[in-house]
């Protein structure tokens, strides 16, 4: 038959007597070795973790940055404390930005990002309070006009004699 050679045998060369083709290295020896699942599974953990470590601390940070800007002590009734909190508070702001923007897991610039999106708040929580600032001067100048201020006297002496003659 036309295929019974197929039941046969195939006999392989004897490799004995093969050498290497080159003294060289392989281009694959310098490659990293493919993390075990456990290696991975650490690795991601401990990048979950440095992540969360990192907004534990803006959040603090950015806690005690609102409460400097609520408060309202003047400049000069500020004590060396209160001075020197203050500038701990932005000097731990701008490391913790600095260490996020060189984490090479970070996306870059979110140190600072994250830290620009803040003040940007804070500038429309000023915008707001000094829209409203505005507003009750506005109403404190109204009343305080001598032209108003001589309608309403004005108003009051015709409304104490209307009341008089009813007597």
């Amino acid at each position: 038959m036309p295929f019974d050679e197929d039941d046969k045998e195939i006999v392989l060369p004897n490799k004995k007597g093969i050498k290497q083709v080159s003294s060289q290295k392989s281009i694959f020896d310098n490659i990293p070795r493919k993390p075990t699942p456990e290696e991975f599974e650490k690795r991601v953990n401990q990048i979950q973790e440095q992540s969360m470590g990192y907004k534990a601390k803006a959040s603090e940070l950015a806690v005690r940055f609102l409460k400097i800007l609520a408060d309202k002590t003047l400049k000069e009734n500020k004590n060396i404390f209160t001075t020197e909190i203050e500038k701990e508070v932005l000097s731990k702001m701008t490391a913790l930005a600095v260490e996020i923007n060189n984490d090479p897991h970070e996306q870059e610039g979110m140190g600072s990002m994250g830290w620009i999106t803040l003040l940007l708040n804070v500038c429309l929580i000023q915008r707001d309070r000094l829209n409203k600032l505005e507003y009750e001067i506005a109403k404190l100048k109204q009343q305080c006009d001598p032209a108003a201020i001589s309608v309403l006297i004005a108003r009051e002496l015709n409304a104490f004699d209307n009341k008089k003659k009813s007597e």
